[in-house]
């Protein structure tokens, strides 16, 4: 199931008929790249991830709200080419501290209900201390419009109150998925857009609310400043990193700049004057140090706003902060992007990078992974000696040269 099964970890999600992804799984790993043209079917991928992420989270039987799915919530996103009995789904595989949750969502056509939309759930549930999982599901033997599996768990009598209690922390981690497309303008506060906050996750999509969230962190939960802190000034080392401060209405990025000689000089610097590679850090760091961070983060087009030249810098760090042997904190990234100097930075995790590719013909998104299109070339003599392989654990890693990969991509062989 999971490299790693004690960390907490989305392993497998698969969508079938979602927009262009009749049937797309994509196996995650601590930070996992899509890459491919405009319009292929990243933006897809993730929206689909975000869209059940937001049912789950209306399934939550600890709110007081409408759990009943609605024709806006299938119709719209389904596979336009699927025919009236193909159903909507999404499967995800996630596992901590040795045991393992299979999650299956479905939604299909079903007159009986206003919506015409039904809904079907199932989970399953195995440790590696029981030979026989446990099976729960909802909307099978009766058909019901309304997601609520999670609800008749935590109704169950017989079930103990920790595996309610592991059942809930899934459901939990994949309600609490975020998506963004952080854009320098936004982060520096530039164009900045009103947006209720609910919570410190709610960042805005393009990151216009950074500098509010992380004074609210700053002065609402030392625990968890104290983690951002400790985040960002591993970034680039940049160990004189003091804070955060605000002065009225001006928010200052703090620095001692006097560390270099021996001793102390707080140098305040306004968001326009900080670069934007820092910022980006900064706000990747704010959503894994804030206690309702999300556990999953998707970030469209990562290399926004970043000089190439800076991209190793910022992949090293995102590389330590999402390493499953923390202890501190455990966060996942799907990253998208456009850029060979991004691609680089995985010459090591191949199999961490998925080609995305359109087939105009059927309007359907077929997805590769980088260790097999490159594992092809190898076979036909394309990558002759340059394709490394090791084995660890009894898995099998390949890598490439830096070089080699961004020949690769400029050619257009691969992204």
């Amino acid at each position: 199931y999971s490299l790693f099964p004690k960390t907490k970890m989305f392993n497998k999600i698969t969508l079938r008929n979602y927009r262009t992804h009749k049937s797309t799984t994509l196996e995650l790993k601590p930070i996992t790249l899509l890459i491919g043209n405009n319009g292929s079917g990243k933006t897809n991928f993730l929206s689909g991830i975000q869209h059940f992420s937001q049912l789950i989270r209306r399934g939550n039987p600890f709110k007081q709200q409408d759990r009943t799915v609605l024709a806006k919530d299938y119709f719209p996103h389904r596979y336009r080419l699927a025919n009236d009995e193909d159903f909507m789904s999404v499967e995800i595989e996630w596992s901590h501290n040795n045991h393992f949750v299979k999650y299956y969502m479905e939604l299909y056509k079903n007159d009986k209900f206003s919506g015409n939309v039904g809904c079907k759930e199932k989970l399953e549930l195995k440790s590696e201390s029981t030979s026989n999982p446990l099976e729960f599901n909802s909307g099978y033997k009766k058909e019901t419009n309304s997601i609520e599996l999670r609800s008749k768990i935590s109704n169950y009598q017989h079930i103990k109150t920790d595996t309610k209690e592991f059942v809930n922390d899934f459901f939990r981690d994949f309600a609490n998925t975020f998506s963004y497309h952080l854009q320098p303008s936004f982060l520096k506060g530039i164009a900045v857009v009103s947006r209720e906050r609910e919570n410190p996750a709610y960042l805005g999509h393009e990151g216009s609310e950074l500098s509010e969230l992380i004074c609210l962190l700053k002065n609402q939960d030392e625990k968890a400043y104290s983690r951002f802190l400790k985040l960002i000034r591993s970034f680039d080392n940049n160990k004189e990193f003091e804070g955060v401060s605000r002065d009225n209405s001006q928010f200052w990025w703090e620095f001692d700049l006097g560390k270099v000689r021996g001793d102390r000089l707080i140098e305040k610097f306004p968001t326009d004057a900080i670069s934007n590679g820092f910022l980006k850090a900064a706000a990747i760091a704010f959503l894994a140090s804030a206690v309702s961070s999300p556990a999953l983060i998707l970030i469209e087009e990562i290399e926004n706003g970043i000089n190439p030249g800076n991209l190793q810098e910022l992949f090293y760090w995102l590389w330590q902060t999402t390493s499953p042997r923390r202890k501190d904190i455990t966060v996942q990234l799907i990253v998208t992007s456009h850029s060979p100097a991004v691609l680089r930075e995985f010459n090591e995790n191949l199999d961490s990078v998925y080609i995305f590719a359109l087939h105009k013909r059927n309007y359907e998104t077929q997805v590769t992974n980088l260790t097999e299109s490159l594992d092809f070339k190898k076979d036909i003599g394309l990558l002759e000696g340059e394709l490394i392989e090791e084995e660890f654990n009894g898995e099998r890693f390949l890598h490439i040269p830096k070089y080699r990969l961004a020949e690769l991509w400029y050619s257009g062989s691969i992204g």
